[in-house]
């Protein structure tokens, strides 16, 4: 009887750690981050209190983003282009929550042709990232970063620094009815592409005059 007892323990410890890891799965963030919201996520060792929220911000040009963190629930997509909503298939596709394989891995958007059109699963769709400060579209809230820090807990991929001025995008999929203000659904890191000063342009082309010069003499 005692030996029984014993077993049936060991299978209800199972059952809930298996429980338990299935909960847990489906978020991607921080360790101690629930899932709960954006201030939650932001407020993780992570980031300490490292960030100021963002009122308006202007979206022109390219910029580099990457997702950080998402919930558990809905599967969440970033598209550079608008497409007929769910189950549409489109190339420009970036990446979903249910393909974590690209996250913390950089990639491009020109906004001054393209955009970061955010969609959940269960709607809505095409909410697009460029509005936010024309009309401070409430599906978003943007924070700057005024420290770097080092993110480790992105699965499959080597840690990412981020750097004072990036910006922390926090989506939320039910902007629209106000039902679940929490702008966790995906969690993205952005940064403006460094353009070159024109005095750094200036020399460049010094530059390559001079070697093209040299060449035609040595010739």
């Amino acid at each position: 009887m005692k030996v029984l007892n014993i077993k049936l323990m060991v299978i209800v410890f199972i059952v809930q750690m298996t429980f338990a890891h299935n909960a847990s799965a489906g978020l991607i963030g921080p360790n101690g981050w629930n899932g709960d919201n954006i201030n939650g996520f932001l407020a993780n060792s992570a980031f300490p209190g490292i960030e100021s929220s963002v009122a308006t911000l202007d979206f022109s040009g390219e910029w580099m983003y990457t997702a950080i963190g998402r919930e558990s629930s809905h599967t969440n997509d970033i598209d550079e282009s608008a497409s007929p909503g769910l189950g549409s298939l489109d190339a420009l596709l970036t990446f979903s929550t249910a393909n974590t394989s690209t996250w913390g891995v950089w990639d491009t958007v020109d906004f001054d042709t393209e955009n970061l059109f955010f969609e959940d699963s269960d709607g809505p769709w095409n909410v697009g990232l460029d509005s936010f400060g024309a009309i401070n579209d409430p599906g978003f809230k943007l924070f700057q970063l005024t420290q770097d820090t080092t993110l480790t807990y992105l699965s499959g991929n080597a840690s990412l620094s981020l750097f004072v001025g990036d910006i922390i995008v926090g989506f939320n999929d039910n902007h629209l009815s106000n039902s679940d203000g929490d702008y966790d659904d995906i969690i993205v890191a952005m940064r403006a592409t460094p353009v070159a000063a024109p005095g750094s342009l200036a020399l460049f082309g010094l530059g390559l005059f001079g070697v093209m010069f040299m060449r035609r003499r040595s010739a």
